[in-house]
């Protein structure tokens, strides 16, 4: 049995923006073995910025 779930910091955002005419849920997860969760929330906040970005911009 490996034991790498319970030595894996993780953090999971989900966004959920959805009415009758649009759907814009986003969801987010990243797991590190060597990472603070500290530090991974920032990191996955930036993706969602910039991804959310991206897509403002493709309309």
């Amino acid at each position: 049995m490996k034991q790498e779930e319970n030595d894996t910091n993780e953090v999971k955002i989900e966004i959920n923006d959805s009415n009758p005419t649009h759907n814009n849920n986003h969801s987010i997860t990243l797991r590190s073995k060597n990472t603070d969760v500290d530090k991974l929330l920032p990191m996955a906040q930036k993706w969602l910025d910039d991804f959310k970005q991206k897509k403002w911009l493709e309309r």
